[in-house]
């Protein structure tokens, strides 16, 4: 991720401030979303795009992606990973949605980029994040007229979140892989009030990803699609449960990538 390295200030990443957690958290419980606008100015965006370009053109057109803190650390986008405020508007959000304190301060930053024929199979992957608090940032969303533009779509607060890890995992595995293909249907999407969340780049769209069936509707295979994703607190991440399952997903990411 050199192509993103810039510790040049381009613009000021707006700060986040802890007292949005009431009015966040009641729009998550509501709506299923809560949304802080033009957090990240055209000038970052802007910058991110070009090292979003200089990435296709490095791995082609298909569907690459990059986790963890490393990635992050020095780039344009440090300033809002590391900001206090951030930290703690997710601590409280945690807290009032748990009941009890964050199991840690981590916060899980990734990078996602789609485009190509293997951009359409990373689409419409319903899933359970692992971590109580997802936050979505939009850095290039297709949008010609009548172009597929790959928006949010989900079904809010489905489940309440759960506290024995293995029980969260025969959960997901049933709603993700057994039932994987009928939360596609746009008739069981009408059934269960599936919402589609219009994104736009720069702002933060904060969900309870323990609790929200979620997916990214599908682009053209000509777009390129590219979010950062911002993941809070992970009830189950010192069991042994959890260890399997994260290695059983990372094998299955490594299998689609290679198809």
């Amino acid at each position: 991720m050199n192509v993103l390295n810039d510790e040049r200030p381009l613009d000021e990443i707006a700060r986040v401030d802890v007292e949005s957690a009431q009015a966040l958290a009641q729009s998550m419980d509501d709506d299923g979303v809560g949304v802080l606008d033009d957090i990240v100015p055209a000038a970052i965006l802007t910058k991110l795009r070009s090292g979003v370009a200089e990435l296709v053109g490095q791995h082609g057109t298909r569907y690459f992606g990059f986790s963890g803190a490393q990635w992050i650390t020095g780039t344009c986008l440090a300033p809002l990973f590391e900001d206090p405020g951030l930290h703690a508007l997710l601590r409280q959000l945690y807290v009032r949605k748990m009941g009890t304190p964050p199991p840690s301060d981590r916060i899980y930053p990734v990078m996602r980029v789609l485009s190509g024929k293997q951009g359409i199979r990373h689409s419409n992957i319903f899933h359970y994040d692992s971590y109580a608090i997802s936050i979505l940032l939009p850095v290039l969303i297709p949008n010609d007229p009548g172009e597929l533009a790959g928006h949010l779509v989900m079904f809010p607060n489905l489940r309440n979140a759960r506290r024995l890890a293995i029980v969260n995992i025969v959960e997901k595995a049933i709603m993700e892989k057994m039932l994987g293909r009928i939360w596609r249907s746009a008739r069981v999407q009408k059934w269960f009030s599936a919402k589609v969340v219009t994104l736009k780049p720069g702002n933060l769209y904060f969900i309870w990803g323990l609790r929200s069936l979620h997916a990214n509707q599908a682009c053209a295979p000509s777009s390129v699609r590219c979010t950062v994703l911002f993941h809070f607190g992970d009830p189950h991440e010192s069991s042994v449960f959890k260890g399997l399952s994260q290695r059983l997903h990372d094998m299955k990411l490594r299998h689609m990538a290679r198809d």
